[in-house]
């Protein structure tokens, strides 16, 4: 399996772990970690063996929410016009 920067993944009979790692900023969502997340989502949809996600964080945190500094780099316009959800419609 891919080795991915931003989340770790383990199978174990039929269940997928997926583990966020972003651990210095409390996990929180960036664009590089929403892609990995959708990729690994999207190949455990075309996937027969597994039966069972399970999308798990830190001790800390789960996830602290959207990146900050990533939209700080940012206009709202452009914001508003990112859909990186709408990518699992794909």
């Amino acid at each position: 399996m891919k080795n991915f920067e931003n989340i770790l993944v383990d199978t174990n009979d039929h269940v997928m772990t997926i583990t966020l790692n972003r651990p210095k900023v409390l996990n929180a969502l960036s664009t590089p970690l929403m892609e990995e997340l959708i990729e690994i989502l999207k190949k455990a949809e075309s996937d027969d063996t597994i039966r069972v996600i399970v999308i798990t964080g830190s001790e800390k945190a789960f996830a602290a929410g959207a990146d900050i500094a990533e939209m700080s780099e940012k206009t709202f316009s452009t914001m508003h016009q990112v859909n990186i959800y709408g990518q699992l419609n794909d």
